[in-house]
Formats: structure tokens, sequence, C-alpha cells
């Protein structure tokens, strides 16, 4: 009982100065004190070391955390020296490089005494309290791995051709029924339901989703732009982080500290009632809610495993590496456990153009086979269903025959090797130029045998150039040319940087600058709404580099060749009969780059255009050469004469 009467003499200073320099560096090391420069060549250095070493030995926050990180022997031996026992010899360094026990005399190792202030933390605790893990020899179930990561991959696949959505922007009924069923990942119980409408929100916030008119689709230009790791790992961060309220989650911080102490025992099965009241002995810790909702929704998914009886619990290796990389930021460390999840897999096409590939692999291959193919089911194997519309509607969205054929790989039916050269030599046949409804053909022939079609009456057509045809009636063009069995050339768009540190990604400007040129298609809505949002944010932020984002934008607005001349000269033409405004992409005489200048045509004059400038207010003359694209504007010319109601 000696060594009490000592502890109650010794304070926190006298035992570190029992110490030797090097003792007291390692302690420093494994608590990540900050050691002061040079202290040694100081008088009062060792003092002065001592001192911060106490402030942060003794803070409140550290000293739980290193409490908690320990292995259940180290915190008994801990427990039992309060009582006066000695630490069993083999665990001593452990705790002495972590200044948890220190020696009772400068000379000697064989003592060992609590400061006060260890010694009052661990107050809190109880024996069984400090029983954590489960007996030798306990069997956990496996749920299965990657299977958080895969039931988001399966929410982005069924989203790829949109799925309806509530006015709260959750999945209705019918729809949450469309992501889950044929799909071992949710099971077929309301709790599925619940997970997949979770992971549909944490989606849905973290960008990935976007909704239009009611649905909801998978914004793949997004998925695309990051690595296949990115969208699990950023995901768990906004589990971890976000208000879950409407699930019944526990509140954030609780959720961070309950995955922190189960990463300090990485690999270790733990009790967990006894795991859950210990770590409500170290903080105001919401137990219930994270023994109801947390642990089974973490279990389900595949991040936990747990017994049968639900007793015994450990991180599963998925949920090992996503906890590792959201705590520690260090994702080096997990790269080898991404491996699979970053592998293309073989694939095979059926007969009857089913496409069987396994569910584990690159998600951006599998997005490919979805923006081409519909999502069957989903098991060890996804199953995708090929066919004809399917094709038309990814070409449709943008995607090249060629980019179709290397989705697909070398191994393709004869049927699908057919179809696929037949869609390749005649997509593109036609091209709309919607702006001026105009219909461009790719050989005079083609536009007489249009001219001639009986569909096409409504229309109104009227060709003004051997490949060039004017449409005067009503009705959606693209509509009428593939009920004829054409197919007309989709619109594309490119991600674009306007600085060359890459600094600031506008690619969405570049896909707002073919809106203009080639039509507005459907798929690049959302890059409309974002361009308002990130613009607005700038503008707010700083004027000045919106300014410079409103010098660049306009070289966004090149199409990559100049508009053939006779091609200028109709549209032009067409504006200065029916008196419309033009919008031209112009290069003046001493410039570098082409500009944008908003025109109201007059005449065409031999190689020249006489209009009103918009921009300088004035009537000018334009060399025809140097106008490199002309767009209609769906308004009336102007000049300074007319006079306007206002």
């Amino acid at each position: 009982m000696g060594i009490v009467c000592m502890n109650e003499v010794l304070n926190h200073f006298q035992l570190l100065s029992n110490c030797t320099e090097g003792e007291l560096e390692l302690i420093c090391e494994r608590r990540h004190i900050t050691i002061p420069i040079r202290w040694k060549d100081r008088p009062d250095g060792l003092k002065s070391l001592i001192k911060s070493m106490i402030y942060h030995l003794e803070d409140h926050h550290h000293l739980s955390g290193v409490l908690a990180s320990l292995q259940e022997t180290e915190l008994i031996a801990l427990k039992h020296l309060t009582q006066g026992h000695q630490p069993p010899i083999s665990i001593v360094p452990a705790l002495f490089s972590l200044g948890l026990i220190l020696p009772v005399r400068a000379q000697h190792r064989d003592v060992w005494i609590l400061s006060e202030r260890v010694r009052a933390a661990l107050d809190d605790f109880d024996d069984s309290a400090l029983s954590l893990q489960a007996p030798v020899g306990t069997q956990l179930n496996h749920s299965g791995s990657f299977r958080f990561s895969l039931a988001l991959v399966v929410i982005l696949l069924r989203c790829v051709h949109g799925v309806r959505v509530l006015k709260a922007g959750l999945p209705a009924k019918k729809e949450l029924d469309h992501i889950t069923r044929n799909n071992t990942l949710f099971s077929a119980n309301l709790s599925g339901e619940e997970d997949a409408s979770l992971l549909f929100t944490l989606l849905h916030r973290l960008g990935l989703l976007w909704q239009r008119e009611g649905r909801v689709e998978t914004l793949i230009p997004a998925v695309l732009a990051h690595p296949p790791r990115w969208i699990a790992e950023r995901t768990f961060s906004y589990l971890v982080e976000h208000d879950l309220d409407a699930w019944q989650m526990p509140m954030s911080e609780h959720r961070i500290f309950f995955l922190q102490h189960l990463l300090d025992r990485p690999k270790q099965i733990v009790k967990v009632d006894i795991f859950l009241h210990f770590l409500g002995t170290l903080r105001q810790f919401d137990a219930q809610k994270i023994r109801e909702q947390f642990i089974p929704f973490l279990y389900r998914m595949g991040l936990l495993d747990m017994d049968l009886n639900g007793h015994f619990l450990a991180l599963s290796e998925h949920g090992l590496a996503l906890t590792e990389e959201y705590i520690h930021r260090n994702p080096s460390s997990t790269r080898a456990h991404w491996a699979l999840f970053e592998a293309t897999q073989d694939l095979v096409i059926q007969p009857n153009l089913e496409i069987l590939t396994p569910l584990l692999q690159n998600p951006h291959r599998l997005l490919r086979l979805a923006e081409i193919s519909s999502l069957e089911s989903v098991d060890t194997l996804a199953n995708f269903k090929l066919s004809h519309d399917s094709i038309i509607k990814a070409v449709d969205l943008g995607l090249t025959i060629g980019e179709i054929k290397d989705t697909l790989g070398l191994k393709v039916p004869s049927t699908v090797a057919d179809l696929l050269t037949d869609l390749d030599r005649r997509i593109g046949e036609v091209e709309i130029k919607q702006n001026a409804r105009l219909i461009e053909t790719k050989t005079p022939e083609l536009a007489k045998e249009i001219m001639v079609r009986p569909e096409f009456i409504s229309l109104g057509l009227k060709q003004i150039g051997p490949n060039l045809i004017e449409v005067h009636g009503q009705g959606n063009i693209n509509t009428f040319l593939k009920e004829a069995g054409y197919l007309p050339k989709p619109s594309r768009f490119l991600p674009l940087s306007i600085d060359a540190q890459e600094d600031l990604y506008l690619w969405s400007l570049a896909g707002l600058a073919f809106i203009d040129e080639k039509g507005l298609n459907h798929h690049l809505d959302p890059i409309r709404q974002m361009i308002r949002q990130s613009l607005q944010q700038i503008h707010d932020e700083s004027p000045s580099l919106f300014q410079q984002i409103q010098r660049r934008i306009p070289m966004l607005h090149l199409s990559g060749e100049q508009q053939p001349m006779e091609e200028t000269r109709g549209i032009l033409d067409y504006a200065t009969i029916h008196n419309l405004a033009v919008e031209v992409t112009y290069l003046p005489p001493a410039a570098h780059r082409t500009q944008l200048r908003r025109l109201s045509p007059k005449s065409i004059e031999e190689d020249t255009l006489v209009a009103f400038c918009h921009l300088h207010q004035e009537d000018m003359v334009f060399r025809l050469k140097r106008i490199h694209g002309v767009r209609l504007l769906n308004e009336k010319g102007w000049n300074r004469d007319t006079p306007q109601v206002g």
C-alpha cells in the first residue's frame, strides 16, 4: 500500500521528472505532442518540455481517445493499478510509452503508478465495461464483400433511364420496388426499401443524381469524372456526417464516435452491449439508436460482420477500408482493397441479346452498359437486356457506335455486329439545324429522296441547296425523320477547362455552347442548372473571376470546324428576308480569336454582309469569309431607326 501513499505525494510533474530525456521524447512521439525547438539547449528546457507535456497528457479529449484505443488487457491492467496491483511486465512498455503509467523512482523501473488525471478518468469505468472482446472461437456472418459500394452502383444503374419521384424527392413506392426487385443486395421487405431510399438520398445530395420534371436520372458525366472508389468513399462520408433524422439515425457525431472506436480495434470481435456501455462512459452517447438503427443498417450494407443473434460485431473488410479512409484521410493505405472494384471483367452476350457480367467490377463500365441496354436483375452477375431500340436511344444520348463497340468488346453475336455496322453507316445521314429549322443531308440524292417522301408534306419542305432543306411547317423534325427510318446526327458535348491549370472545370459551359449549336438535347438540362448555380456563386464570391470567365466563354462556342459558306449564306438570306436576328462567330481582321456578335442582317452584297451590330449600335459591313458560324435567333431584327415599344 506504500504505492498508494506515494501516489498521494507525487504530482504529475514529479512523476514525469523521473523519466529520462529519451523516454520523454518517446511519450511525445506516441501521444503526438510537439517538442519545443532546441529544448535541450535552454537552461529551463526540461521544465518547459514537461509542462507542455502535462497540458496535452491531461487534456480530456486526448486522454479519453487514448484510453478508448487500448486493448482489453491493457485497460484492465490500468484499472487494477488503481487498486495497487502492478501491471504484467509484458504490457508495461506499451503503457509507459503512452505516458499512462510512470515510474515511482528515477533510477528504477520496477514500480509503476498512475497520475491523478489518469486515475480520475479510469474511475468512470467498471470491470464489466472493460470486458469488450468476444470469447475465443466466436463466429460472425459475413454479409458480402463490397455490398455497400455495389448497392450504390445498382441505384445508379437503375436511375440511368430515370425513376419517378415524389414531391419530397424520394422515389415513389413503385419505383422503390423497381430498384429493389430482382436484387439480392436489398432485402425484400420494408428495411430493404428504407435502405434503398437512404442510399438514393445520399447519392442525390452528392450530385450524382439530378431531378427533372418529376423524375430523377443518373448524371453519368459526374460519375465518370471521378475514380470508381470515390463514389463509395464520398457517399460513406455523407452517411456519417449528414442529418438522417428521417431514417431515425443517431446524431452525426455519435455515428462518427462509434466508428472511430471500432477502427481502434481492427479485426477484433467485440460484445455489442458492453462495447456500447463502454463508449457511454467516455461521453454522452445515444446507444439505443446506434444499436437499433445504425448497427443493423451497417450490417445489411456489409460494413459490419455480426453473429446470428446480434451479440457480437466487428468491422468487415469493406467497412474497415471505408472507415480507415474517412477517419485517417489516407487513400493509399486502402488502395489494395479496391483492386477488384476498379477492374474490368469479361461479359457474355447470349443469342437472345442478354448480357451477363460480374457485378463486382469497375462501375464506369457497368454504367456504359446501362446506357445501351436495360438492367434486368442483379445477383452475383448483372443481367442487362440489349435491343435495337436501346442502342438507338444510346446514340440519341450522344454515344458513338465506336464507344458502344468498345463497351461490348470484341466477342459479340453476328446479329449485334451487323446491327452496329448498319447503324454506323446510317447515323448522321441527316443533321438537324434546329435553331434555323434546316435539314442537312450527307448527299444530294438523300435530299431529293426526303423532298418526295409523303410523310414530310406537313413540314412544308423547301430545298435551298444541294444538301440543305428548309422547314416551313410545324412539327418535330427529329420525330418525323426517325419515324421515316432516318437517323439524325446526335448532339455531343465535351468536358473542357477554361485555364491551363485546370482549376476551373467549366465543362458544363461547353455543353451549353453545343445546345446553341446543335439544338437542345434533354441530357444537357442538368448542365444548364449547374451553370446557373456555379456562375451565380462565382459572381457573388469573386466578381473579378466572374469577369474572366465572361471573357472566355465565347471561345467555347466554336464547333471545331468552319461552317460551309453556302450554309452561312442560306441562313443569312433567310434572316434578311424574315427580319430575324442572328448570332455569328466572327474573326475581326486584327484579332487572334473569334468573337460572338449579335447582328440584324440587312443585305448580302457579293462577299460581304451589311448588318446592324447590336454591340456597336450601328450598321457595319462584315466579310463573309470571316464569319465562321451563324445561328438564327428566335427574335426580330433591330436597328437604330426601328421604333421600340417600351
